[in-house]
């Protein structure tokens, strides 16, 4: 009597690996498909911006630095990161968002370009035929860097007011100096110095 064997899907596959990565599959990681796709990913963005009144900046002005910080955003995502590192901050800050300003760029306008991006990079990978699961998955990684650069479009847009506070006690402050003060606030600190938890 033949023993059905439940993971085996008919071509040897199991089914509990997922399409794209099996071993007879053709198909990259989402990253991969976006990497070998950067030309594509910006040319949908241009278009997905043209219709907006700040689109008519001269292409070199308009792609900006845009062909730099993706690449390096993916493989940002694919290495499992979640926060900018501190090159690509430095790029995106200096490169990017202090040019938007220069270039009169209104502010919202700075948000939406990245959402544009994002809509590219989801378009471009329904179009190479990534499985929405994956996809899915790759855009919330994605999604997270991306919402880290808009953050530091910003910084590079208000350089000059933000250089300004320098010195005047207003500085940034690293992310465990916040934790710290939080933890001061509700009384963390003290209880664990006393042996409570």
């Amino acid at each position: 009597m033949p023993v059905d064997n439940q993971r085996d899907d008919g071509d040897g596959r199991d089914r509990d690996t997922p399409q794209a990565h099996s071993p007879g599959s053709g198909a990259g990681s989402p990253y991969d498909v976006l990497l070998g796709a950067v030309d594509e990913v910006i040319g949908d963005w241009r278009r997905l911006v043209s219709r907006e009144p700040w689109a008519k900046l001269p292409a070199s002005r308009l792609v900006d630095s845009f062909p730099d910080i993706l690449p390096k955003m993916l493989r940002l995502a694919r290495s499992g990161g979640t926060h900018i590192d501190d090159g690509l901050r430095e790029v995106i800050a200096d490169a990017h968002g202090h040019f938007r300003r220069t270039d009169g760029m209104p502010l919202t306008s700075v948000t939406e370009e990245w959402a544009y991006l994002k809509r590219a990079c989801r378009a471009v990978l329904e179009a190479h035929g990534i499985d929405n699961g994956e996809a899915d998955r790759a855009m919330e990684r994605l999604d997270i860097l991306v919402d880290d650069a808009v953050g530091y479009t910003l910084r590079g847009y208000y350089r000059p007011e933000l250089d300004s506070l320098r010195g005047r006690g207003l500085e940034r402050r690293e992310v465990s100096d916040r934790r710290e003060t939080s933890d001061r606030r509700s009384g963390a600190l003290d209880r664990r110095g006393r042996g409570e938890d």
